[in-house]
């Protein structure tokens, strides 16, 4: 994990796609009820349309992070642990998912997995907080 980098312009460039992404989402979901383009100038359009762009990208996003994990949580089960220590072993107190805890029961293959499981499970927490914020946010600012 120390030698993670962020690469500012390309985290730019995804954020312009995705609201280009919300734009085009937004313009034809409006011309799909409507059949005018007129109303796209009102705020609370642009809004929902983030929104629904936003749902739709969840919508791909959470499948494919949960197998992600499923994937990597397998292959660090079988391919990445060190010679000797069993998947249900008192070592890792007869749960599997000790190993995130120990990786000192892992070899360089498991330690791999278990990052990328780690990074699966914080983008997940990440989407379903920006969920539960969303849906906190969205009843308030109705009902002004």
């Amino acid at each position: 994990m120390r030698n993670v980098r962020i690469d500012w312009y390309r985290l730019l460039g995804y954020s312009l796609l995705f609201l280009l992404f919300s734009l085009i989402v937004t313009i034809g979901f409006v011309f799909s009820l409507t059949g005018e383009l007129k109303q796209l100038t009102q705020i609370e359009v642009q809004i929902s349309g983030i929104e629904l762009a936003f749902s739709l990208a969840m919508l791909v996003s959470i499948p494919l992070l949960l197998s992600r994990f499923a994937f990597f949580f397998c292959r660090m089960l079988m391919r990445g642990r060190r010679n000797g220590i069993g998947i249900i072993c008192y070592q890792n107190l007869f749960n599997p998912f000790n190993f995130f805890l120990f990786p000192s029961l892992l070899n360089s293959d498991g330690l791999e997995s278990r990052r990328r499981c780690i990074v699966s499970v914080l983008l997940l927490l990440i989407l379903y907080v920006v969920v539960f914020f969303d849906s906190v946010i969205i009843p308030f600012r109705v009902s002004i």
